[in-house]
Formats: C-alpha cells, structure tokens, sequence
C-alpha cells in the first residue's frame, strides 16, 4: 500500500510547527541548566547551558531556512527556494561542529589545569535528570517527524539534540564523579562526547553537501524501468536526478519510433512523466527529451526514405505529400515530393526554402541524385463551396462515373459517388468495394486505375478520389 503523499504547504506548516516546538523546549532546558550551573557553581553544567542555547539558535536557523524554502519559485529562482533548508541544515552541522571544538578545547584545558570541584546536591542532579528526559523526549518527537515528512533540516536538529543527550550524560558523570571525589571522569567521558560531537557533524555536511552538489537522489535503473514499461518507449538513457529526499528533479532521454507525430510523442512524454511522479516519492518536477530511434527502426527501405525526408521538413516546418522515388539503372535514387509552405511566401522565398529542404535531402539520402519539389502554399482558411451543380447533371455525371469505374474493379463495385465544387475546382470522391483480403498494393494499383480512366473520360474533374473497401464496410 502506497503511504498518502503530505501537501508540500502543509509540510512546511507542519516542519514549523515541530520546530517552534523543540525551540521552545530547548529555551525551557537552556534556562535550568544555566539556574543549577550558577547555583552550584558546576562550569560543566553553565558550558552545558549554552550548549543547549546552540540547539536553541539551530531551531531559529532551521525556522529561517524552511520559510525561505516554501517560497514559490521567481524569475531568479526557476527551481524554487527549496535548497535554503538545505542551507540551514548545513549551518546546523556547521553550529555543532564548532560546539564540538569547544567542548574538546575545555576537555584539555581540563586536563591541564587543577578546577576547584563543584558544589553538588541532590536537587542538581535531579534537575540535570529532568533536562535529559526532556532532551531525549525532543530527539524521540523530531526524529519521527522529520522521517515522516521527508525533512533533512527537522532530522539535522534532531541529531544536533541527540549528541546533546551525550553531553548531558557526560555533565551528570562529571557531577557524580565530583560528588565521589573522581574528578578526572568528567575529562575522559568528555572526550568521548566530543568524539560523537565530531561524528554528528560530519554526518550532516556530508547529507547537506550532497544536496548542494547535485548528488544524485534516484535510482537510475529504477527511472530507466518505469519509463521503458510506457508504450511507445524504445530506449531511455542518460538519467539525472538532483536535489533532495523531500524534492527531487528528475532529467532524462527516451526514443521513441520517427514515425510518431509531435502529439503522440508528447503523450508519450507526458505519461512517463505521470508514472515516474506516481511512482518515486518526493518528484516535482521530471524532464523528458524525446529523440527518435532510428538505430532500431525496421522500417523498409521505402518507409526509411520517407521518415528522413519527413524529419527534414518537420525541421523546417514543412507538410510533405505525394512522395514518389525510384531507383534509377545506376543505382541512385531519384525522388519527387508536394512540399507545403506558408502561403504568404513570395516564389523567391517559397525556393529557397525548397533550395534548403534539397540541400539537407542530398546530404542525408547519399544515393540521391535527382530531386524534384512541387511548391504548394498551405492554405490559411477552409475553402466554402462554392455552388452545387444541377441536380439532373450531376446524377448524369454519377452515373456515369459509377459505370467507368465498375468497368475497371467489376459490375457493382462502385458505391457512394459524391461531387464537390470547391473554388471553382470540382472533385469527386468514390467508395470502391473489393474482397477483403485483396493485398493493399493491388487495391492502391485499381484505385490508381479508376481515377486515370475517370479523369480521361471526365476533363471537367480536378480532382478524384477513391477510396477502396472490404464489402463489410459497405455502406
């Protein structure tokens, strides 16, 4: 079962309010330890003190970061803010490694020099107790909410309070020790604590420089197999992830058939985005380039010629019909295409662009030798009909071309004849009937044949198409 995903608003309102929380249990343990340390006169438990107000201002850095962090993202910030809690997370290691140094400087100084022994009481140590427990119970409370809310600055501070948990047992062994008259335990069990405090530190520039560094935070096979399980998908490669547990950037290069439009890419783009935010948790943001695979295409010779010529005028956002191409005696390729272009070119302008469109065919088509482009201009608005013809004359014209094409394909196979007169152009479109496993090659020869013997028969027609059927699909 899939564990419900936290609205990223609703994460930094619920990071605030762990944070407000243990900074206001740190002010609570900071105050009674720095009362029993000038009570007692116990330097250990006074440097305790304000190492506990060092836990105090690392809750007031993290509360700067995660505000930051939830900002939304600005012209100077594309990715978001969210890097600034990492930045609070690396102060926080920063802090406790200089509170490190410092408890490691009065460990020597400890050792070196004779300190008057501390007034201990019972009442001291049940206090130092009480400050343990509450420490230990703030660790317990921000360690399960940073890993429930996937936040590395809530799991920092926890770990920067539980060394703290170590020093606060160091500082009772120190005050017992004094009570029992063994002043050097406080130095040793110091020195341990130090060697922790150093450990902690590491541990956290280590995460945070991860972050900062672009490390990264998928598992690239993982990515590469939820996008090759998307239909269409055939190849991922070059895999990149970025940023942190609780917001990852996720890069990367699927191929996919050249015959695929741009729609049909993009949905396929489009739905390994979905998958790969669905499937790996802490995604916001997945990048797909698509390229086409042309390596892997078992197209036919003829189907390889059309897709190159095809991704060469997508390139120059062409439309391209009526390709024709045959193989000369010398082996080179001889091709004729309709190149469609913007209709308010001048000629001068509409050829060279053509010039260009030939120019990038020779150079990837090398058995080219011949190549002939029929200049069309994409029309701007849909043409109306422009007047019906007679009634009487236009059945004659049925009729007759439903004859013309039964003598080609056979007596009763011409069905639906439909005449058009747009701009000025008259058109005829035929429904020919054939057997349904007639091959395709044989059934675009007939077709071929109807509309030659029609436009011989019939010079008032500017078009003609036919469009050939299994008898299934008969009217």
């Amino acid at each position: 079962m899939q564990v419900p995903r936290v609205n990223r608003v609703s994460r930094t309102k619920a990071i605030r309010r762990v944070l407000w929380a243990v900074l206001a249990l740190n002010l609570l343990v900071s105050a009674v330890k720095l009362g029993v340390g000038l009570t007692s006169g116990a330097l250990a438990v006074v440097a305790d003190a304000f190492h506990s107000l060092v836990d105090s201002s690392s809750n007031v850095i993290a509360l700067i970061g995660v505000w930051v962090a939830a900002r939304p993202a600005d012209e100077n910030h594309p990715y978001g803010h969210q890097k600034y809690e990492t930045v609070a997370t690396l102060a926080i290691g920063g802090m406790l490694l200089v509170a490190a140094f410092e408890i490691g400087r009065g460990v020597i100084e400890r050792l070196v020099t004779a300190a008057n022994p501390p007034k201990v009481t019972p009442l001291v140590l049940a206090l130092m107790a009480v400050t343990f427990a509450i420490n230990l119970g703030v660790t317990l409370y921000e360690t399960r909410a940073g890993r429930r809310l996937d936040s590395s600055v809530l799991l920092a501070d926890a770990m920067h309070t539980r060394a703290d948990l170590f020093v606060t047992l160091s500082v009772l062994g120190a005050l017992v020790g004094a009570r029992l008259g063994l002043t050097w335990l406080d130095p040793i069990v110091a020195g341990g604590v130090v060697i922790l405090l150093f450990r902690a530190a590491w541990g956290i520039l280590r995460s945070s420089s991860a972050v900062l560094t672009d490390v990264a935070v998928a598992d690239p096979g993982k990515v590469e197999d939820i996008a090759r399980a998307v239909p269409g998908v055939t190849d991922v490669g070059s895999v990149r992830s970025r940023g942190s547990a609780g917001a990852v950037y996720v890069d990367l290069n699927i191929k996919v058939s050249p015959a695929m439009d741009t729609d049909q890419a993009h949905g396929v783009a489009s739905e390994v985005e979905h998958r790969i935010s669905e499937a790996l948790p802490g995604v916001v943001d997945t990048v797909v380039h698509i390229e086409p695979e042309w390596e892997r295409t078992t197209a036919s010779p003829w189907e390889g010629l059309a897709l190159v010529l095809r991704k060469l005028a997508d390139g120059q956002g062409l439309g391209m019909h009526d390709l024709h191409a045959h193989i000369e005696p010398d082996g080179s390729l001889a091709i004729e295409v309709h190149l469609e272009m913007a209709a308010n070119l001048t000629l001068a302008e509409a050829h060279t662009v053509a010039d260009q469109f030939e120019a990038r065919a020779h150079e990837a088509v090398p058995k080219l030798r011949s190549l002939v482009t029929h200049l069309e201009p994409l029309p701007t608005e849909l043409p109306d009909e422009a007047g019906r013809l007679l009634p009487t004359r236009a059945e004659r014209l049925r009729q007759r071309l439903t004859d013309l094409a039964d003598r080609v394909a056979g007596a009763g196979s011409c069905h639906a004849v439909a005449l058009h007169n747009v701009s000025g152009h008259l058109t005829a479109t035929l429904h020919v009937t054939q057997p349904a496993d007639l091959p395709l090659v044989q059934a675009h020869v007939l077709a071929e044949k109807i509309e030659q013997a029609l436009h011989a028969a019939e010079p008032s027609l500017n078009r003609v198409v036919v469009h050939v059927e299994p008898p299934e699909r008969n009217g």
